[in-house]
């Protein structure tokens, strides 16, 4: 009797389950998935939804707030950057996104650098221009200028990518992606950026001490990651680099709101595709399984960084390589002038970049508040750390004499640049897609917005638009 009650329980799990997944879509306004809210999802959600004839109705999911890696920690009433703290001012992206809300740019306080071996500064800046210019030619000769011819070809190469997505263009993998940019950029995914510039006729001083601080502070790493990420790195040594007056994440959160997108505070457990070629979402916490025709995964994928189901698929997916720790920590105090050999407190220097691949840390820098340009007197004496493990007790008494606070922020920043891993497909199913896979040619904001129009592009085309028609491309004649 009880065999036969289970036996008849199964057709009815069954239908509640059909019911439940095949839930009736209105055409004329397809219903658009984003797993992520930060600067790649809410960037895709503001694209589709600025797509004529698409009309998309938009979730957006997260179990983390929006922003994602663009963040801030509040210090005695002020706000500091501990996430995406600097833009290109090369960045078209992130230029038009903050002229286009009216966002204010912070203007960057100029201070003092120097470079650390853990011993003593290899190069410090004073306090004349022309002797620190005069000190560097010295130190790296022409190499100083073959970098900067360098990374101006590749800025140069790198802008023909709005051209091509303003004209509707969209590659199904990153390669393609780059290929569109330059050929050259996927052969430089294959070399370290310490082969690439020995090729160039860079010294081994300027890449062991130079090349290797930049790799340091902006990915956590060193000249033996691949060439292309590397010169990204470089490039963001350049002057001219900006920030958002109130912080960096003001543009994803002004993103999801232009779009008209529903945020939801959930986190995705696994994709499901139903027989009629859409998709069902299953949450960790919630029974529901809303079903779309198009999911887009704004978030890293790889066995260190999420657990996503994929469920009843042709194929199984493999997202190789892995993500870099990084560990931010955030400091209200005194830097110990000792440790460095300065005369006094005052006499540090404002960015303490570390050669040292051994070295505890990568880099020490003083920080301000994010909505003050000048300098904030009256603001707290804050230094942020980065470093590839958290800090011991030990090692922040080596750095500092005073703390007063302390934050610490343990996450997954960006990829492990090792040149071994392909840097793998965007479309991963016809309607699925990965923006994040554009991360392993470089991780930075303009990248995943990059990315982002990419995966929309190829979305829309996907659900009937004919995004290269000159009346869908409308993005860059708003702007």
């Amino acid at each position: 009797m009880a065999g036969s009650s289970f036996r008849t329980m199964i057709p009815l799990i069954i239908l509640l389950f059909i019911c439940k997944s095949h839930q009736v879509l209105d055409p004329s306004q397809p219903r658009i998935a984003i797993v992520g809210a930060g600067i790649s999802g809410t960037s895709a959600a503001y694209f589709l939804s600025k797509t004529p004839g698409l009309n998309p109705k938009i979730d957006v999911y997260s179990k983390d707030p929006v922003g994602g890696r663009m963040a801030t920690v509040n210090i005695q009433g002020y706000d500091f950057e501990t996430g995406g703290s600097v833009l290109h001012p090369r960045n078209r992206y992130m230029k038009q996104f903050a002229e286009q809300f009216g966002f204010k740019r912070k203007k960057g306080i100029s201070g003092k650098f120097g470079l650390y071996d853990g011993s003593h500064f290899v190069y410090s800046e004073g306090d004349w221009s022309v002797m620190n210019v005069a000190s560097l030619l010295w130190r790296y000769g022409f190499s100083l200028l073959k970098v900067n011819t360098l990374v101006g070809e590749m800025l140069n190469q790198f802008e023909r990518i709005y051209s091509f997505q303003d004209d509707g263009y969209a590659f199904s993998n990153v390669a393609d992606l780059l290929s569109a940019m330059d050929p050259s950029f996927n052969l430089m995914l294959e070399r370290s950026l310490e082969a690439g510039l020995k090729h160039a006729g860079v010294s081994n001083l300027f890449i062991e001490e130079l090349a290797n601080a930049i790799m340091r502070v902006n990915y956590g790493q060193s000249s033996d990651a691949h060439q292309f990420v590397g010169s990204v790195s470089l490039a963001g040594a350049e002057t001219g680099l900006w920030s958002l007056h109130g912080g960096n994440k003001k543009i994803p959160h002004a993103l999801l709101n232009a779009s008209g997108a529903s945020f939801h505070n959930e986190e995705v457990e696994a994709i499901h595709l139903n027989s009629d070629g859409r998709f069902s979402l299953r949450f960790k916490e919630n029974d529901e399984m809303p079903l779309y025709d198009a999911v887009i995964l704004a978030t890293p994928v790889t066995n260190d960084t999420s657990m996503f189901g994929f469920e009843n698929f042709p194929r199984q997916f493999h997202f190789p390589g892995r993500f870099h720790q990084t560990v931010c920590t955030m400091v209200q105090g005194d830097v110990n002038h000792e440790t460095f050999q300065f005369a006094d407190s005052s006499s540090v220097i404002d960015d303490i970049f570390t050669t040292n691949r051994t070295l505890f840390f990568n880099s020490l820098a003083r920080n301000y508040p994010v909505d003050i340009d000048d300098g904030a007197e009256n603001a707290p004496s804050v230094w942020k750390v980065f470093s590839n493990e958290p800090l011991s007790k030990r090692e922040l008494d080596i750095l500092f004499s005073t703390i007063n606070e302390t934050f610490v922020i343990k996450w997954k920043a960006y990829p492990e640049y090792d040149g071994t891993t392909s840097t793998g497909n965007f479309t991963l199913h016809p309607g699925l897609y990965h923006i994040n896979a554009i991360e392993f040619a470089a991780s930075a904001m303009e990248m995943g917005i990059i990315g982002a129009r990419n995966v929309a592009l190829l979305a829309a085309s996907h659900l009937g638009v004919d995004v290269q028609d000159r009346k869908t491309q409308s993005f860059h004649i708003e702007l």
